[in-house]
């Protein structure tokens, strides 16, 4: 039995989409995902909120965001602005001590790294913004609608989320973003859907979302980027 007090080591997590407010956001299980591991930084890499409503906010949301507070302190944190938490980010970085960026940057052994939420790729949601915030409330009603194993949820999200969050399209633009911008490594949110993407010598990563099951999350180290699932 694996005991409970060793954690889990990598350089960085990232963690994207919980939506805290919504009644669908794990961020009980974001807590736990994050004091599971002995990290040097953390990226909430957007959406991290649902909407501007903080009455929504349950127990467990205002938890999680105590703990960023906690962590702040003696880790580096970078909050990257999403579509649904755009502005409130700049409040809460406030009051966490996260850094807030709308695209964030950084280098490693002379690569270049990045991370932007990915709504800025999305030509549906930039083009059709009544109609993405309409299908955005309606999945989230069969979210809490449906059952406990989420076969309706997950059959909704494969059929759908390829047209209304254009996954692939995301990842293209995103890794042409890159390459004009001479970065080796990008990472996205936005989409809901955990994948990596090789293009040349640029890596694209999606980080998922921490409100279907099961929640997805990336680690950084020196050897390696991992895409990781959460149960």
């Amino acid at each position: 039995m694996k005991n409970k007090n060793i954690k889990n080591k990598t350089h960085t997590l990232i963690i994207s989409d919980l939506h805290l407010g919504s009644d669908v956001s794990r961020s009980k299980d974001a807590a736990d995902l994050l004091k599971s591991y002995q990290f040097k930084k953390l990226i909430l890499l957007g959406d991290i909120f649902e909407d501007l409503n903080f009455n929504r906010l349950k127990e467990n949301d205002w938890k999680f965001l105590s703990l960023i507070g906690k962590i702040s302190k003696t880790k580096k944190v970078r909050w990257v602005e999403g579509n649904h938490d755009e502005g409130l980010a700049k409040i809460f970085g406030v009051l966490t001590g996260a850094r807030v960026y709308k695209v964030y940057r950084w280098r490693h052994k002379n690569r270049k790294y990045a991370a932007i939420h990915g709504h800025q790729f999305d030509n549906f949601l930039i083009d059709n913004v009544f109609l993405s915030f309409l299908a955005s409330k309606i999945y989230s009603l069969i979210q809490r609608m449906d059952f406990k194993d989420k076969n309706i949820s997950h059959f909704v999200k494969k059929t759908s989320k390829g047209w209304l969050r254009l996954s692939d399209k995301v990842a293209r633009r995103a890794i042409t973003y890159a390459r004009l911008r001479g970065i080796n490594y990008i990472f996205c949110g936005h989409t809901h859907k955990a994948m990596e993407e090789r293009r040349g010598k640029i890596r694209y990563y999606n980080s998922g979302c921490w409100t279907d099951m099961p929640p997805t999350y990336i680690t950084l180290d020196e050897k390696r980027i991992e895409i990781h699932k959460y149960y």
